[in-house]
């Protein structure tokens, strides 16, 4: 083991204390970040905006989320994380504290700008607690500490649905948007008076690339590995069109469950928000099915392919059936969300951390997680957009289909090579 390493160890904190922090910090990020995709039915039936139109909002904040991740990725491999999430938690929490007026007066560029300005730090989130935990834990703690803090983003959207579902049927909307900021200001201080127990995220050992190739981490040489040959031998350029389909029904689904909800099953406002609660509570049980299918199957493609599976079956049934009663639908729904979220965790989660050796988790994992983003914009703005134009779900179902089907094809092609590249 080299100095570099040594002095890492000796510096960690505990990883239970490090694990607990990252999850409350993601937890707090997902609060923030979804309560606005949580409110859009109320906020239409309020002020009389149009789907389509508050979705732009929802566009410009994923829009720049995912351009986002390219920047704070490469950022989070030379400067401190630990700061980088300070300053997202403040920024997210003013743009929450001001969102209800603008969204409360229908000024659609305001909201628009805002949410945007959101996005972006949003995006100031993942690939520093990526690094974070890369720097401070070894390769197998890495993997139980991501499967932790993806489960904290899924707890966190059932709060929000929650949360929005009462202060809605109690206090209006509106106040939703307080509550989270209060609670950013909150996770802020308190990240604030504990980050200097955190280790300098440095880089790890020198490593190789298949076939022979240097590479040698951030803390070894100062120099990490050209980002574009790790991604030519890993053979991710198929993986991130595969991530882009996972985005775009991952993000979708989560956004227009209430409306299909209301749509196609007659539920009010709040009883809509409330019952689409299911869905990350699924979320939440398929993030120790990914890891099982992955134990099973032999690596992150495999695992994600087997849920792509399952989850075109899923949107298959959706569309033959309408969407059925409440009763039979809305497991359906909330078993494809479940399966893009373990998706998401293989591909976005434990597959960032192959190329900790190589000094480029944090670039990997914003690229990577960028093309999610890249999907949610199309999907958040097309699906409302499909809606109105054929007035019904069935069409988005099968669009659903459609792109499970892609992303199976990329996952593909991208395994063999994945798979040589992971040995």
């Amino acid at each position: 083991m080299d100095s570099t390493v040594k002095g890492r160890e000796a510096t960690s904190p505990n990883p239970v204390w490090l694990v607990a922090a990252c999850c409350a910090v993601y937890f707090a990020s997902y609060l923030t970040r979804k309560g606005y995709d949580a409110s859009i039915l109320a906020i239409c039936e309020s002020t009389g905006l149009a789907r389509k139109a508050a979705g732009l909002a929802s566009t410009a904040a994923v829009a720049l989320y995912g351009s986002g991740q390219f920047a704070t990725g490469f950022l989070a491999d030379r400067f401190d994380p630990r700061k980088m999430i300070a300053v997202a938690l403040m920024i997210t929490a003013a743009c929450n504290a001001v969102m209800p007026f603008a969204a409360g007066a229908a000024c659609i560029p305001a909201m628009v700008g805002l949410w945007a300005v959101n996005g972006f730090a949003q995006a100031m989130f993942w690939p520093p607690l990526v690094k974070i935990v890369a720097a401070n834990l070894p390769a197998k703690a890495y993997k139980s500490a991501v499967f932790y803090v993806s489960v904290s983003a899924n707890v966190a959207i059932v709060a929000v649905f929650f949360l929005v579902s009462g202060c809605i049927r109690f206090a209006g909307w509106r106040s939703s948007f307080a509550v989270v900021s209060c609670l950013a200001v909150a996770m802020a201080a308190a990240w604030c008076a504990s980050i200097r127990r955190l280790a300098p995220s440095t880089g790890t050992a020198e490593a190789s690339l298949p076939g022979g190739t240097a590479g040698r981490g951030a803390g070894a040489s100062g120099e990490a590995v050209p980002l574009g040959k790790l991604v030519a031998a890993a053979g991710l350029a198929p993986v991130m069109a595969a991530i882009a389909c996972q985005g775009i029904l991952r993000d979708g689904i989560e956004v227009w469950a209430p409306s299909i909800v209301r749509d196609q099953y007659g539920l009010d406002a709040s009883g809509s928000v409330f019952s689409v609660s299911l869905l990350p509570v699924f979320g939440v049980l398929s993030m120790g099915a990914a890891r099982a299918l992955r134990r099973a199957l032999g690596d992150e493609i495999e695992a994600a392919g087997a849920l792509f599976a399952i989850g075109s079956a899923c949107a298959a049934v959706l569309f033959a059936t309408g969407g059925g009663t409440l009763a039979f639908g809305l497991p359906v729904l909330a078993v494809l969300s479940a399966c893009m979220h373990g998706a998401n965790l293989m591909l976005i989660g434990e597959l960032p951390g192959r190329f900790a050796r190589y000094g480029r988790v944090g670039a990997v994992s914003g690229v990577l997680n960028a093309f999610t983003y890249v999907g949610a914009a199309v999907s958040i703005y097309g699906f409302a957009a499909l809606h109105e134009r054929f007035d019904g779900w069935r069409p988005v179902f099968a669009v659903w289909i459609a792109v499970l089907a892609a992303g199976i094809a990329m996952l593909a092609c991208a395994w063999r090579r994945w798979r040589r590249f992971a040995k």
